[in-house]
């Protein structure tokens, strides 16, 4: 997900914070976040949106578990991948809450990064990335009620051009602590299969305007819309270290990153599964006729089978 920047302006050298060669320590962090010390207040906050992330993702697996007893048989693999998202996410985020705890210091009024040689890494979310994005990108083929033979088929072409992205971006992003070369270039080869893969999921979308019931064509429109604004934000956020190496570009990077993971995976979850709910009360499964009695859908569906 670490997609193309945007030209951006050249951040300042760390040696200035850190009171050593830039080049030699940029070669040895990788992640701004080892370069620049931090407030109280910026390692309060980062640490904050760390644990509201992964505590998010733990919350709703079992909320995503319970939804799937909600649904037709064919449409409960969906919140059940959500659940595995869920799972993945908040072990990987979980992991950098404990990094970012450990490789910072308290010392003179400040927190120090490389506490112990101890190095913070945003790799861990491109791992986690890899894994739960071919399940978001396969959950929406599932969703939409695609044929099986064009399920598998179109899957297959949305995750191979979002693995690519990733894995490029990975490299790229290397480069943040001062190689903008090496930051620009990969994030420029990570949006082109960036965009590879927006023509992909178009193709889905188009697909699921076709196979949508009348009440609920809306969705597939609405959830395109969705998609390009959430992901969207990955591309800021990876541009993000060259405004500057201060706190604040660290604390407001971490934000945005986790902003785009909870509305990607699981707000994006949340809609898919209330699609679902709904189509699989249009087809007639009761359970889910009962689950939405109180809406205008549900009662409609109540009233066809005489309820």
């Amino acid at each position: 997900m670490g997609v193309a920047p945007a030209a951006g302006t050249l951040a300042a050298s760390p040696a200035a914070t850190m009171g050593v060669d830039p080049g030699t320590l940029a070669d040895r962090v990788g992640n701004i976040e080892n370069l620049v010390a931090l407030t109280s207040g910026q390692y309060t906050m980062g640490s904050l949106i760390l644990m509201v992330s992964f505590g998010a993702h733990f919350a709703f697996l079992l909320y995503f578990l319970m939804t799937s007893l909600q649904l037709a048989p064919r449409y409960r693999l969906v919140p059940i991948m959500s659940s595995i998202v869920m799972l993945s996410a908040g072990l990987s985020l979980m992991q950098e809450f404990n990094l970012w705890r450990a490789s910072y210091e308290f010392i003179g009024g400040v927190y120090r990064p490389l506490a112990d040689g101890e190095t913070f890494t945003n790799a861990y979310r491109y791992g986690n990335w890899t894994i739960t994005v071919p399940i978001l990108l396969t959950q929406l083929a599932i969703a939409f009620a695609l044929p099986r033979p064009e399920l598998h088929k179109r899957s297959l072409r949305m995750i191979i051009p979002a693995v690519l992205m990733i894995w490029t971006g990975l490299y790229g992003q290397f480069g943040e602590s001062g190689d903008w070369a090496r930051l620009n270039i990969w994030g420029v080869i990570s949006t082109l299969f960036f965009v590879w893969l927006i023509i992909e999921v178009r193709g889905v979308i188009t697909r699921a305007i076709e196979l949508s019931p009348r009440e609920l064509v809306a969705w597939p429109k609405n959830i395109w819309w969705y998609f390009l604004a959430t992901w969207g934000i990955y591309p800021i956020a990876y541009a993000l270290p060259q405004l500057g190496f201060n706190g604040d570009v660290v604390v407001a990077r971490q934000l945005l990153y986790s902003i785009a993971d909870i509305a990607s995976k699981l707000v994006y979850g949340i809609i898919l599964s209330r699609y679902v709910l709904r189509r699989s009360a249009l087809e007639g499964y009761a359970p889910s006729a009962e689950a939405l009695e109180v809406s205008p859908l549900g009662a409609a569906v109540a009233s066809s089978r005489g309820d």
